[in-house]
């Protein structure tokens, strides 16, 4: 990918990919965990969250549809405005967007 790419706290995606492939399981990121403190600083205040994979919310998903666009992103109920700000700055701009995810955006 790219040569200046660090992989953050040892999680280098190619490892991680490959691992999950030779075991074949899905990734459960141990630095993210499916736990409502990963998502509230000061505790749960909209109610149960479901955590679900993109397959099991639809056959085909796709972040992105015919390319990228700051207008795709959008702020639900997590209070996560510095997150979706920083997003739409990199889709406004398509290699950046690139540089930091592994995400392309289907054609």
């Amino acid at each position: 990918m790219f040569s200046s790419v660090k992989a953050y706290e040892g999680q280098a995606y190619a490892s991680l990919k490959k691992q999950c492939l030779q075991n074949k399981t899905l990734f459960e990121d141990p630095l993210f965990p499916t736990v409502d403190e990963s998502l509230f600083y000061q505790g749960n205040k909209i109610g149960r969250v479901h955590w679900k994979r993109p397959k099991e919310l639809c056959s085909d998903p796709h972040l992105f549809v015919d390319g990228i666009s700051a207008h795709d992103l959008h702020q639900g109920q997590l209070g996560n405005c510095w997150f979706v700000a920083a997003c739409s700055s990199l889709a406004s701009r398509e290699s950046l967007w690139h540089k930091v995810s592994l995400c392309l955006p289907h054609a």
